[in-house]
Protein backbone atom coordinates (compact mmCIF):
# COMPACT_ATOMS: atom_id res chain seq x y z
CA UNK A 1 0.00 0.00 0.00
CA UNK A 2 0.98 3.37 -0.58
CA UNK A 3 1.44 6.05 2.07
CA UNK A 4 -1.09 8.66 1.26
CA UNK A 5 1.51 11.61 1.70
CA UNK A 6 3.18 10.58 -1.33
CA UNK A 7 0.62 10.40 -3.79
CA UNK A 8 -0.68 13.42 -5.32
CA UNK A 9 -4.92 14.72 -4.23
CA UNK A 10 -4.97 16.15 -7.55
CA UNK A 11 -2.85 17.55 -10.36
CA UNK A 12 -1.73 20.63 -8.49
CA UNK A 13 1.22 21.19 -6.86
CA UNK A 14 3.13 24.32 -5.16
CA UNK A 15 6.72 24.66 -5.21
CA UNK A 16 7.76 27.11 -2.44
CA UNK A 17 11.50 28.67 -2.70
CA UNK A 18 12.62 29.14 1.36
CA UNK A 19 14.74 31.74 3.23
CA UNK A 20 17.77 29.75 3.90
CA UNK A 21 17.92 31.62 7.44
CA UNK A 22 14.19 31.28 8.57
CA UNK A 23 12.60 28.92 6.52
CA UNK A 24 10.00 31.67 5.28
CA UNK A 25 8.25 31.15 1.92
CA UNK A 26 9.98 33.91 -0.10
CA UNK A 27 8.08 33.24 -3.66
CA UNK A 28 5.99 30.33 -4.78
CA UNK A 29 4.92 28.66 -8.40
CA UNK A 30 1.78 26.49 -8.60
CA UNK A 31 0.76 24.01 -11.35
CA UNK A 32 -2.16 22.08 -12.45
CA UNK A 33 -1.81 19.11 -14.00
CA UNK A 34 2.00 19.62 -15.16
CA UNK A 35 4.26 17.05 -15.76
CA UNK A 36 7.05 17.32 -15.69
CA UNK A 37 8.23 20.59 -14.12
CA UNK A 38 11.33 21.71 -14.50
CA UNK A 39 13.94 23.89 -12.26
CA UNK A 40 16.99 25.55 -13.20
CA UNK A 41 18.99 28.87 -14.42
CA UNK A 42 17.73 28.81 -17.91
CA UNK A 43 14.38 30.72 -18.96
CA UNK A 44 13.19 27.83 -20.46
CA UNK A 45 12.48 26.58 -17.01
CA UNK A 46 9.41 26.25 -15.27
CA UNK A 47 10.92 27.04 -12.38
CA UNK A 48 13.64 29.55 -12.93
CA UNK A 49 16.46 30.36 -10.19
CA UNK A 50 19.17 32.48 -10.91
CA UNK A 51 21.81 31.64 -8.44
CA UNK A 52 25.34 30.73 -8.73
CA UNK A 53 25.05 27.04 -7.32
CA UNK A 54 21.69 26.28 -9.85
CA UNK A 55 22.75 24.59 -13.38
CA UNK A 56 20.42 25.79 -16.29
CA UNK A 57 18.82 22.45 -15.76
CA UNK A 58 18.76 21.32 -12.24
CA UNK A 59 16.13 19.14 -11.42
CA UNK A 60 13.21 17.40 -13.27
CA UNK A 61 9.72 16.47 -11.06
CA UNK A 62 7.88 14.32 -12.70
CA UNK A 63 4.35 12.41 -11.63
CA UNK A 64 3.98 8.89 -12.39
CA UNK A 65 1.05 6.99 -11.39
CA UNK A 66 0.01 9.80 -8.74
CA UNK A 67 3.72 9.67 -7.66
CA UNK A 68 6.18 12.53 -8.04
CA UNK A 69 9.71 11.97 -8.37
CA UNK A 70 12.62 14.38 -8.18
CA UNK A 71 15.64 13.88 -10.93
CA UNK A 72 18.81 16.09 -10.00
CA UNK A 73 20.23 16.68 -13.22
CA UNK A 74 22.45 19.41 -12.14
CA UNK A 75 26.44 19.84 -11.42
CA UNK A 76 26.23 20.35 -8.20
CA UNK A 77 24.09 18.20 -6.69
CA UNK A 78 20.74 18.21 -4.99
CA UNK A 79 20.20 16.86 -1.62
CA UNK A 80 16.57 15.76 0.12
CA UNK A 81 16.55 16.63 3.46
CA UNK A 82 20.01 16.60 4.03
CA UNK A 83 21.26 13.77 1.92
CA UNK A 84 22.61 13.70 -1.66
CA UNK A 85 19.77 12.16 -4.22
CA UNK A 86 19.88 11.31 -8.02
CA UNK A 87 16.51 10.34 -7.72
CA UNK A 88 13.80 10.37 -4.78
CA UNK A 89 10.36 10.30 -4.32
CA UNK A 90 8.57 13.16 -3.05
CA UNK A 91 6.72 13.15 -0.29
CA UNK A 92 3.95 16.25 0.79
CA UNK A 93 6.26 19.07 2.32
CA UNK A 94 9.17 17.76 0.93
CA UNK A 95 12.27 19.98 1.47
CA UNK A 96 14.82 19.85 -1.17
CA UNK A 97 18.57 22.04 -1.73
CA UNK A 98 20.29 22.71 -4.84
CA UNK A 99 23.03 22.00 -4.80
CA UNK A 100 25.32 21.83 -1.42
CA UNK A 101 24.92 25.93 -0.60
CA UNK A 102 21.99 26.64 -3.12
CA UNK A 103 18.62 27.46 -2.86
CA UNK A 104 16.23 25.55 -0.72
CA UNK A 105 12.47 24.63 -2.33
CA UNK A 106 9.62 23.38 -0.39
CA UNK A 107 7.25 20.62 -2.44
CA UNK A 108 3.65 20.70 -1.43
CA UNK A 109 1.40 18.01 -3.30
CA UNK A 110 -2.14 20.27 -2.71
CA UNK A 111 -0.76 23.35 -3.85
CA UNK A 112 -3.71 25.23 -2.00
CA UNK A 113 -1.80 26.40 1.47
CA UNK A 114 -0.79 30.48 1.18
CA UNK A 115 0.88 32.33 3.63
CA UNK A 116 1.36 36.43 4.57
CA UNK A 117 5.14 35.73 2.85
CA UNK A 118 3.93 35.03 -0.77
CA UNK A 119 5.45 37.29 -3.11
CA UNK A 120 2.95 39.91 -5.31
CA UNK A 121 4.29 37.52 -8.00
CA UNK A 122 2.34 34.59 -7.08
CA UNK A 123 -0.80 35.75 -6.46
CA UNK A 124 -3.48 35.38 -8.39
CA UNK A 125 -4.45 38.57 -10.52
CA UNK A 126 -8.13 38.19 -10.38
CA UNK A 127 -7.35 38.69 -6.07
CA UNK A 128 -6.02 41.89 -6.85
CA UNK A 129 -9.62 43.34 -6.85
CA UNK A 130 -10.07 42.53 -3.27
CA UNK A 131 -6.86 45.12 -2.34
CA UNK A 132 -9.28 48.00 -4.09
CA UNK A 133 -10.29 50.48 -1.71
CA UNK A 134 -14.03 51.65 -1.67
CA UNK A 135 -13.74 55.39 -2.09
CA UNK A 136 -16.93 56.07 -0.75
CA UNK A 137 -16.54 54.06 2.31
CA UNK A 138 -13.07 56.07 2.87
CA UNK A 139 -14.84 59.28 2.68
CA UNK A 140 -17.41 58.02 4.68
CA UNK A 141 -15.03 57.08 7.49
CA UNK A 142 -13.13 59.87 7.10
CA UNK A 143 -16.34 62.25 7.79
CA UNK A 144 -17.06 59.78 10.79
CA UNK A 145 -13.96 60.47 12.61
CA UNK A 146 -14.24 64.65 11.45
CA UNK A 147 -17.37 64.11 13.23
CA UNK A 148 -16.42 62.73 15.87
CA UNK A 149 -16.51 65.29 19.26
CA UNK A 150 -12.95 64.02 20.51
CA UNK A 151 -11.32 64.50 17.18
CA UNK A 152 -12.78 67.86 17.25
CA UNK A 153 -11.27 68.72 21.11
CA UNK A 154 -7.84 67.78 19.61
CA UNK A 155 -8.08 69.85 16.09
CA UNK A 156 -9.20 72.91 19.19
CA UNK A 157 -6.47 71.68 21.53
CA UNK A 158 -3.81 71.53 18.44
CA UNK A 159 -5.24 75.50 16.82
CA UNK A 160 -4.50 77.04 20.77
CA UNK A 161 -0.89 75.50 20.80
CA UNK A 162 -0.11 77.09 17.54
CA UNK A 163 -1.48 80.41 18.16
CA UNK A 164 0.22 80.14 21.61
CA UNK A 165 3.05 78.92 19.88
CA UNK A 166 2.92 81.81 17.21
CA UNK A 167 2.59 84.88 20.16
CA UNK A 168 5.96 83.20 22.04
CA UNK A 169 7.99 83.74 18.72
CA UNK A 170 6.58 86.97 18.06
CA UNK A 171 7.34 87.98 21.46
CA UNK A 172 11.01 87.07 21.31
Amino acid sequence: MVDQKTRASSGTVALHLLDSAQGHILQTWRFVDRSPITIGRSDDNDVVIADPHVSRLHVTIVQQDGLWNLLSLGRHGTLLGDRPISEARLIDQAVFRLGTSGPTLRFDACGVSTTRSETLDSIDPDMLSMLAIDQHRKMEEVQQIADNELFQQLLEQSRRQKVNAARRDGSD
